[in-house]
């Protein structure tokens, strides 16, 4: 099986290099990078995965980095006989600098890629992911990878383990109300409480051109409320649809998914 390869390429700009010269050292010192080539599932999917390994004191973002960060962005579509593919993203840890509050991985992560085929012979799977790895300041990089798919490759046990730690789905019902707030919207968001105690939550929403600050919890009356800020481009309200509100409730025993909002 041909081995998983990989280009790094740095951008930094010239004024963060002067101000900063330890950030001029070998960026393989910092960061490892490969792609997992996975098996061939039952049902016709294949999993593989991303892997990323960093030295101590760096990390890389969820999807959904914090109050600051670079999330994370794959490109797969230059792949011969591709149909579909789909990042999951195991549970992160959630951290603060100050009052900044910052969300992903430190050490080491793999993200599982679940990926649709044309056929069932092997192939090989190219990518571009653009990714932040972060000490006291931020790294932006591009990874230009490859690695050929088996359809006979035996189970992955760290790919499984990285696809089980993956935020569970929420059930139960979960509204949310827009209203207009300084700079933009506040959105509020109310489900059942749920037995255990959930300690931060994330909001994203399908626009990635509003900013959605960190949000606060309040448990009370068996209901749990989450509210966040979001800044628009204007500082006026605008259309947001519920569909696209993905809220994820953090726990330290896990964490749990909604997809979608109806209307209080």
């Amino acid at each position: 099986m041909r081995q998983a390869v990989h280009r790094i390429t740095l951008c930094l700009l010239g004024a963060l290099c002067l101000a900063s010269p330890s950030l001029a050292q070998d960026l393989d010192d910092i960061l490892q990078a490969k792609l997992r080539p996975g098996w061939r599932m039952e049902n016709g999917l294949h999993m593989a995965a991303l892997q990323l390994d960093m030295a101590p004191g760096w990390k890389t973002y969820w999807r959904q980095p914090g109050d600051s960060g670079i999330p994370p962005r794959f490109d797969f579509s230059q792949t011969e006989g591709l149909q579909a593919l789909e990042v999951f993203y195991p549970t992160p840890q959630i951290s603060w600098l100050g009052r900044s509050r910052n969300i992903g991985y430190e050490n080491q992560v793999i993200f599982p890629l679940q990926i649709s085929l044309n056929g069932t012979a092997d192939m090989t799977l190219t990518g571009r992911v653009e990714i932040g790895v972060c000490r006291e300041l931020c790294i932006p990089v591009t990874l230009d990878l490859a690695t050929q798919l088996s359809a006979q490759a035996p189970v992955d046990a760290l790919i499984k383990a990285a696809r089980a730690a993956v935020p569970k789905p929420g059930t139960g019902p979960i509204t949310c109300m827009f209203s207009p707030a300084e700079d933009g919207m506040e959105l509020k968001i109310v489900l059942p409480a749920p037995k255990r105690s959930f300690d931060h939550a994330a909001i994203e929403l399908d626009n990635p051109r509003l900013w959605v600050n960190t949000p606060r919890l309040e448990r009370q009356e068996g209901q749990l409320s989450v509210t966040a800020n979001i800044m628009t481009p204007t500082g006026q309200p605008m259309a947001i649809g519920r569909d696209g509100v993905t809220t994820t409730l953090f726990a330290p025993s896990g964490a749990v998914e909604y997809h979608g909002c109806s209307a209080a």
